[in-house]
């Protein structure tokens, strides 16, 4: 009876759960969030929105894809930027995965640049000092005083620290500034009969800041990189055109330069051997860092031709990126280990049961040979667990009295790196690489007229995929690769810089016979109906060309010799040794055009210029005119490398080595081209079979070119 009783009250307290769940679903569906509908012209401004943010992605993609036709970077960074209410307004992307590791170098920074900031500030108050004062008109109190020395030691701290990280000759060179700094305000303290605050405010103004080595610009590029760690950042950055440009040219290359039907593991060999012919060693500058000296993005490193192992390695990597195999560089488990281990990257190449590990040297410009031949002989690289096995395999790569650096024990376990950067990792590239595929509508067989390169990386896939490798303790991030970003946006007048030969500008002629500056080059074919008179014609404007930079960029996409292709735009810019020789000699001629014109203005003005003004108006028309010869000079012997890499690209090895052979490439612009040059000559000879000359060259490599030239003319001696 009891029993019963319970059941019959159960009932009602059940329906009034039932209703109770019904009324809560109700409303949450009522309170769903739906996008709001206020009638046809907000449908109509959306649509137009849409449309709007749909052709601007547009004209970036085409922007990205045809960047020869586009080297101004104002135009591309321009149309990126212009992207950031279309990015906004994109849905999250799943595949974006947040870095506490990003995050906390974010804050790192942001920490420098505050910190950098308020010693400027205090800076600030302390001008320069007047002849005969001990300090300037304004001064810091002896209380702002002992806040500059916290800041400084502050300063100095967290540089180091990022330092450490980074190993950045720049951020060195900040460290110097401010144990400096430190140093004379210190020194300056201990002259208590001045009073502290008079006696710092003299330090500080007779302190030598230049416009880079100051607080005020470690401060702004310190915020800048605080704001490119944010990964979760809905919005482009100028910067992130440098991540573009490297991406898509990558992909151009891998396109054509990776071969036709090969294994995985023989395309990376051929990505490899691609990456350290078109990228000469370059050697390291002694000194201050200058635009021209300091660490290379990949675009520029890809664009230039020029970049040490570390640049090297880091095209390498993007271009096996883009066929999807993960790369790393291989670095000791033991972080004390660390000096004297040579750069080392692996490639985890699909095969078999798991990834084989192979193992390349772009210092050396050589992988480690392994016991494994293609079908044609080529030895391929040896993996991680047979260099790890045989110490035999690391002997090798021994020569005279400069062992290789390594043993096969210190492979037993290794720390991999992943090239992780503020881009790659970023939230915007997830989602430019999803939305991005712009359809061609009416295609005859593919429907997208153009794919995205591979933009992200997820690190933490790859972290799971090396981690259950052998011989791999451990996985870590590649801060030592973005050296580059970190200086560049510290310094950003590097990339300026080194574009100003890829900049300038010739006269284009229309035909692979004739050269920029030639008289038939100064026009092309005349426009009926123009000229003055009836039936007259009248020639259209000369067509300028940027020789470097539209050649090279055709090149990455492997249009090589088409009407408009790398050959024909290179050859815009081998300006004639006699028209470099006239120009020279009628230099003086012009000159005293130049000074005739002067004077003949003079007469009609109001103030004539004086003798002094007019010397230094003649020196500086001396100068332009010098500049232009020699930028002229460094356009027609850098083209004439490039040339040869087409030439090599389309397997035309005697065009090649016509071009290699060239004694102004070989000798000239301090030999910049040289270890390129010969480096391809020898294989073009080793391809041969004509050994003992490919040895003889090899042995010349001058140079961080020399070991690998040693180390290959060792093996052509041991094949003999």
């Amino acid at each position: 009876m009891k029993t019963v009783c319970n059941r019959a009250g159960a009932r009602p307290r059940f329906s009034l759960f039932v209703l109770l769940f019904c009324l809560l679903t109700l409303a949450a569906v009522s309170c769903r969030k739906e996008e709001s509908d206020f009638g046809a012209g907000q449908r109509a401004q959306k649509k137009e929105a849409q449309l709007q943010n749909k052709t601007l992605l547009e004209q970036f993609v085409i922007a990205s894809e045809e960047l020869e036709n586009h080297p101004d970077p104002a135009y591309f960074e321009n149309a990126l930027v212009r992207l950031n209410p279309w990015l906004e307004s994109c849905a999250p992307s799943r595949d974006f995965q947040p870095c506490a590791e990003f995050d906390a170098r974010s804050e790192e920074f942001r920490l420098l640049a505050e910190t950098a900031e308020e010693i400027h500030t205090l800076c600030a108050k302390v001008s320069a000092p007047r002849e005969g004062d001990a300090a300037g008109a304004a001064g810091l109190s002896d209380d702002e005083a002992g806040a500059l020395a916290e800041k400084a030691d502050l300063f100095l701290q967290r540089v180091r620290e990022l330092n450490r990280v980074y190993h950045s000759p720049l951020l060195a060179q900040f460290e110097a500034m401010a144990a400096e700094f430190k140093s004379k305000t210190a020194e300056a303290e201990g002259f208590q009969f001045g009073g502290r605050g008079k006696m710092v405010s003299a330090a500080v103004a007779r302190f030598p800041f230049t416009p880079l080595m100051n607080f005020h610009a470690v401060g702004r590029g310190a915020a800048e990189l605080a704001r490119l760690y944010r990964l979760d950042t809905r919005a482009f950055l100028p910067a992130d055109t440098a991540h573009f440009k490297s991406s898509v040219w990558q992909r151009n290359v891998v396109s054509w330069a990776k071969g036709e039907g090969c294994s995985p593991a023989e395309q990376a060999v051929n990505l490899f051997r691609w990456t350290c012919d078109a990228v000469p060693l370059r050697a390291a500058a002694d000194g201050p860092l200058t635009a021209d000296s300091i660490a290379r993005l990949p675009w520029q490193t890809l664009l230039t031709s020029q970049g040490n192992a570390a640049e090297r390695a880091a095209v390498f990597m993007g271009l096996l990126r883009q066929i999807g195999i993960s790369s790393f560089l291989i670095k000791p488990a033991d972080p004390a280990r660390g000096e004297g281990f040579p750069l080392l990257v692996g490639a985890a190449v699909p095969g078999g049961d798991a990834p084989s590990v192979l193992l390349f040297l772009p210092e050396y410009g050589v992988p480690v040979p392994g016991v494994s031949k293609t079908e044609g002989g080529v030895p391929l690289p040896a993996t991680l667990d047979e260099a790890a096995g045989d110490d035999a395999l690391l002997r090798r790569l021994d020569v005279e009295d400069e062992p290789f650096p390594l043993t096969s024990a210190d492979l037993a376990q290794v720390r991999a790196e992943v090239p992780t950067d503020p881009f790659n990792m970023s939230h915007r590239m997830w989602i430019m690489m999803r939305e991005s595929v712009i359809e061609r509508s009416g295609a005859a067989q593919d429907n997208a007229s153009f794919i995205p390169p591979i933009l992200a990386l997820s690190y933490e896939s790859v972290r799971s995929e090396l981690s259950a490798l052998p011989h791999i303790a451990d996985v870590q991030h590649a801060w030592e690769l973005q050296t580059p970003i970190v200086e560049q946006t510290f310094m950003p007048i590097a990339s300026q810089v080194l574009l100003i030969p890829y900049l300038y500008e010739v006269a284009a002629s229309n035909s692979l016979s004739m050269r920029a500056d030639d008289d038939g080059s100064r026009k092309y074919a005349p426009t009926e109906g123009t000229g003055s008179g009836a039936g007259e014609t009248a020639a259209n404007p000369t067509r300028m060309a940027c020789p470097l930079w539209e050649g090279k960029i055709l090149y990455f996409k492997g249009d090589f010799d088409t009407e408009n292709g790398a050959a024909n735009r290179l050859q815009q810019g081998r300006v004639p040794d006699r028209l470099l020789k006239q120009a020279s000699l009628e230099m003086g001629a012009r000159l005293d055009e130049y000074i005739a014109q002067i004077q003949q203005a003079q007469g009609e003005s109001d103030r004539p210029l004086t003798d002094e003004e007019m010397r230094a108006a003649a020196a500086q028309f001396v100068a332009q005119g010098r500049q232009d010869l020699g930028m002229k000079f460094f356009l027609k012997v850098t083209a004439r490398f490039y040339l040869g890499l087409v030439s090599y690209a389309l397997q035309n090895d005697e065009a090649a080595a016509a071009h290699f052979e060239d004694a102004d490439l070989l000798g000239k612009l301090d030999g910049m081209w040289k270890s390129g040059a010969l480096t391809i000559l020898a294989e073009i000879y080793e391809k041969r079979g004509e050994t003992a000359r490919a040895e003889k060259i090899y042995s010349r490599l001058e140079g961080p070119a020399a070991r690998g030239g040693k180390v290959r003319a060792k093996w052509l001696r041991e094949a003999e």
